[in-house]
């Protein structure tokens, strides 16, 4: 570990005591904050929460574009010709919950506040911990859905 390294952990777990903020390692393992370390910031709460925001916005636009796709990657198309209303209403659910996240994170880009920063982290944390098992479900299914749609075109008309 780099003295920076070092330096990061022991600022953000002062920061943890002040506000009760999640285990540094799993905040880590789930949003790379690390990259942190590149930029230069007397604000590492909203270093997080930006970090944190990157993750959460990939999976914000994968859902969008699954939910209503206008011009989406080939791939999506044999994905979304097999999926179960049962994984739209979970796809559904999670994209909801995570742009709600948006609409704070636009309130926090307004008005720069320590504790609310805190808040999110403590709030969106929480909330990713309880989406990614079902980010996990609606991923497997796209796999078999993707491997099916492979499958059936090995017995094509041309075969």
């Amino acid at each position: 570990m780099t003295k920076e390294e070092k330096e990061f952990e022991e600022e953000y777990l002062e920061l943890s005591k002040k506000y009760s903020l999640p285990e540094f390692k799993g905040i880590c393992e789930d949003f790379d904050i690390e990259k942190i370390l590149e930029k230069e910031s007397t604000f590492l709460l909203r270093e997080i929460r930006r970090a944190m925001n990157e993750k959460l916005a990939a999976y914000i636009n994968l859902f969008e574009t699954l939910i209503n796709p206008a011009s989406p990657p080939i791939f999506v198309f044999s994905i979304l010709r097999g999926i179960e209303l049962k994984d739209k209403e979970k796809m559904k659910e999670i994209y909801k919950n995570l742009a709600r996240t948006q609409l704070e994170i636009m309130k926090l880009d307004t008005q720069y506040e320590e504790v609310g920063e805190a808040r999110f982290i403590i709030k969106t944390f929480k909330i990713w911990q309880e989406a990614k098992p079902k980010i996990l479900e609606v991923i497997e299914s796209f796999r078999k859905n993707f491997e099916k749609s492979n499958e059936s075109k090995k017995t094509s008309y041309f075969d």
